[in-house]
């Protein structure tokens, strides 16, 4: 009786070490810094607004080399920040409001957050 008891006990624990094994704590594991910039940086371009760049899609020389190619032809470049100058927000912040009235304008709220960049 007693090997039995034994028997069960361990095949239950087994059973039970098992299913913690297979379910886990339950817990998703924790974003890491890749994965939240990643997903900070996920836009499609199949909308009129360019979410990283605050910026509406057809007008981003950060995302259509055509655009960039043109605004290049104008002198309109930041060389230091890869964009056009009139979008760098970063050298000029008082642009970033011009593009700021012009999505509220179209959808009567304020823009999405951009992503944050490095000065």
């Amino acid at each position: 009786m007693t090997k039995l008891l034994t028997r069960g006990g361990l095949m239950l624990s087994l059973f039970a070490g098992m299913v913690l094994f297979a379910v886990g704590c339950g817990k998703p594991p924790a974003p890491t810094t890749e994965s939240k910039v990643k997903a900070d940086v996920k836009d499609d371009h199949s909308g009129w607004w360019c979410k990283p760049h605050g910026i509406p899609e057809e007008e981003c020389s950060m995302c259509d080399e055509e655009f960039a190619k043109k605004c290049k032809e104008k002198k309109d470049w930041c060389e230091k920040h890869d964009r056009a100058d009139s979008q760098c927000f970063i050298c000029h912040p008082e642009h970033q409001e011009k593009f700021a009235a012009k999505y509220r304008a179209k959808y009567g709220t304020e823009p999405p957050p951009m992503k944050t960049e490095k000065k």
